[in-house]
């Protein structure tokens, strides 16, 4: 191999280091919402069936870098986020499978994370975070349940709150201030 040939195998091979680390890495950026980069604020919504009802209201622009998504299969469910002005950094999910569920996650603090799964019909399920660092997750499965979590509604922070409900007709209400 000539001299010339090697120095043009080593260029190949510096300059195109650089474009497959490049490569990997665009897969590797982080969402929107509490883990997420700064400067993205992200909403979807998905909806497939009949009569479902969705709304995710945000405020703050890009710079508040929080993330909603709702995603409803069936029918006469109800969905709906909200992240307010002051709310930075949150990540709000609604997952809704079945018939007549509702699901409200308002989000007012830093750094909050809030779920709500529904499987079954007519479940109920509500998430306000007023604080900081909150975690709050809801799962229903069945029917006519209700579950309501309150976090940091006194200015208490740093909570985590978990409510798993399957049957029917259940309550469970989580109040942490």
């Amino acid at each position: 191999m000539t001299k010339l040939a090697k120095i043009f195998l080593a260029l190949v091979l510096i300059l195109s280091v650089p474009a497959i680390g490049m490569a990997n890495c665009l897969t590797c950026v982080p969402q929107c919402g509490g883990n997420g980069n700064f400067g993205c604020t992200t909403a979807d919504i998905t909806q497939v069936g009949f009569f479902n009802t969705a709304d995710i209201t945000q405020f703050g622009g890009a710079f508040s870098n929080n993330l909603a998504e709702i995603d409803q299969k069936g029918v006469g469910n109800k969905a709906s986020i909200t992240q307010t002005f002051f709310a930075k950094f949150n990540e709000a999910k609604i997952y809704q499978e079945g018939m007549g569920n509702k699901a409200d996650i308002d989000q007012y603090g830093w750094f909050n994370d809030a779920f709500i799964n529904q499987y079954g019909a007519f479940n109920k399920a509500a998430i306000d975070q007023y604080s900081s660092k909150n975690l709050a997750t809801v799962n229903q499965n069945g029917c006519g349940n209700n579950a309501y979590i309150s976090q940091g509604i006194l200015g208490g922070s740093a909570y985590t709150a978990n409510i798993y409900q399957a049957g029917g007709m259940n309550l469970a209400v989580i109040n942490q201030k």
